[in-house]
């Protein structure tokens, strides 16, 4: 099992389900199954038209309803999707309850990609119900995180750590603190985590000694990770810990070696900006950050944007620090470090 450095939320495959019912007919199946295959070759709008058609026809409305919350979901129109996942359920006939928790579960992540987490919390309220498993409490508990209901999100992190032998639950979890800067609330699932692990799990095992600031730990399992598999994740964290140990020169041998690979680039030229911002280089801080968002990696984009912002502060560049930081929270909205990076300039 390999933790990734990037937060990932892990949800149902987009299997082809076919036919609830025992009477649809072949040429319907068959459409369903070609709206199926252009769904998972990526192409959600031709997609949802497939799906549309089926539905049109009142054939296979619960099938084809969750098709299209699902390219709803996958281009990130989260309103549109739970609508879909909600008349996928809504025309769900007879008891078919995999196909139920499957739609239940889509719908509640869509739920909290809008913010609404309240009525997220009566959907993971019903799954744990009926399935009492470790990740809708993990998710519940998010939602309690985001309303500020720490008591109520410590039960069902724990009720979560209970259930679970996934090292990348007990990480996630202390992310979640950590992004609060309640790190002391989350150390202890990163005990809890390392134990889980295999003796050869070189990468897991250097992110959590990471995490808890142990960086020759880290650096000792890294440095295996990287000669074991050629990791370029294992070697991107790599110079996160040369950086915690004031090693800048070994840090930027680690990203310069990565800038050129697509897949990764991003986060290379990011770690490149963080040499630069130990040595008071912003200028090339500001110049690799700008190479890092060209190639339009959501999940390293956030943390770019970040540094960024950090780099326009300390250059003492007050509105172009501002206007960097009302940037962001047009796309990270409760990011509650940014956003106390906001009442801070604005004062």
């Amino acid at each position: 099992m390999k933790l990734s450095m990037k937060k990932r939320i892990v949800l149902a495959g987009l299997c082809a389900i076919l036919a609830l019912s025992g009477c649809t007919n072949k040429e319907i199946k068959s459409h369903y199954e070609a709206a199926v295959a252009t769904l998972e070759a990526g192409d959600y709008e031709n997609a949802k038209l497939q799906f549309q058609s089926i539905a049109d026809s009142e054939k296979m409305l619960s099938e084809s309803y969750r098709g299209i919350g699902i390219a709803e979901f996958q281009q990130g129109n989260y309103a549109e999707a739970a609508i879909a996942f909600s008349k996928s359920l809504l025309y769900l006939e007879g008891d078919h309850p995999e196909f139920e928790k499957d739609v239940k579960s889509y719908l509640a992540i869509a739920r909290i990609n809008r913010m609404e987490y309240d009525e997220a919390i009566k959907i993971y309220d019903e799954l744990i119900e009926d399935y009492q498993e470790a990740e809708y409490y993990y998710l519940r508990g998010k939602c309690y995180i985001a309303q500020k209901d720490y008591d109520a999100a410590e039960a069902d992190f724990d009720a979560a750590a209970q259930k679970s032998t996934d090292a990348t639950l007990f990480l996630n979890i202390y992310q979640i603190y950590n992004d609060l800067q309640m790190n002391a609330d989350g150390a202890n699932y990163l005990e809890r985590g390392l134990e889980l692990l295999s003796t050869g799990d070189y990468y897991s095992r250097g992110l959590i000694y990471y995490y808890l600031q142990e960086y020759n730990n880290a650096k000792e399992a890294l440095i295996q990770a990287v000669n074991k598999d050629h990791d370029a994740e294992a070697m991107l964290l790599l110079g996160k810990v040369y950086l915690a140990m004031d090693d800048v020169a070994s840090a930027r041998a680690m990203y310069n070696e990565y800038v050129g690979d697509e897949q990764v680039a991003a986060e290379a030229y990011n770690g490149l900006a963080l040499c630069d911002i130990e040595q008071g280089n912003y200028d090339s801080a500001l110049m690799n950050i700008q190479k890092g968002l060209t190639y339009g990696d959501a999940e390293a984009e956030k943390s770019l944007l970040f540094n960024e912002i950090c780099i326009y502060e300390q250059l003492s560049d007050w509105d172009n620090a501002r206007k960097k930081v009302e940037e962001y929270l047009m796309k990270y909205p409760g990011d509650e470090k940014v956003l106390r990076e906001q009442q801070f300039l604005n004062h």
